[in-house]
């Protein structure tokens, strides 16, 4: 029983810790538009985004089943959820760079997945739609007076689960500029 008791205890104790550290809620928008909570631990900022790139209207060379190249306009998407751990440094009292690690999961939807898509040499390629993307962010942020956080940052991610089979796909122009409720 003492131990129940001391277990509930440091449970509670932790909650309370948690509850009790800065948070901010918004959005990041750039390569892709993001719901974005952020919650602050120790030295850190843990920060969960779930966001969507809009459908892209795209024109490639694709090929035929014979190897022979055809040009082809397709429209596709990805939904994401990223989850973000980043080390923060004080420049200022109300400025501060950040740099950490990020990964995330990944749901391509659109007609693209629905085409058949063929290598030079006719062999069927296989595209997934789910993807677990993984890299680094860094960025600054300004956090005002009142509770308003602004933030600029880059998110370079490779999809190890890549999109083709056998790939490694780099996103590198994840640029994004977030704003944030402080609370």
């Amino acid at each position: 029983m003492k131990n129940l008791i001391i277990t509930i205890a440091i449970i509670c104790a932790a909650v309370i810790a948690a509850v009790a550290q800065p948070r901010a809620i918004g959005a990041r928008a750039g390569y892709n538009f993001e719901v974005s909570y952020q919650h602050e631990l120790a030295n850190g900022m843990l920060e969960v985004d779930a966001g969507f790139s809009p459908f892209l209207f795209q024109k490639g060379v694709m090929y035929d089943i014979d190897g022979n190249p055809m040009e082809q306009t397709y429209h596709y998407g990805r939904a994401q959820i990223t989850l973000v751990y980043d080390w923060l440094m004080n420049i200022t009292p109300n400025l501060n760079w950040y740099i950490g690690p990020a990964v995330g999961v990944s749901w391509g939807y659109g007609e693209f997945f629905d085409i058949p898509h063929y290598d030079k040499n006719g062999n069927l390629t296989t595209y997934r739609r789910l993807g677990l993307p993984a890299g680094g962010q860094i960025g600054l942020e300004y956090n005002f007076d009142f509770p308003l956080n602004l933030s600029l940052d880059w998110r370079p991610m490779f999809n190890i689960f890549g999109l083709r089979q056998g790939d490694l796909v780099p996103n590198l122009l994840n640029i994004a500029a977030g704003i944030r409720y402080r609370f």
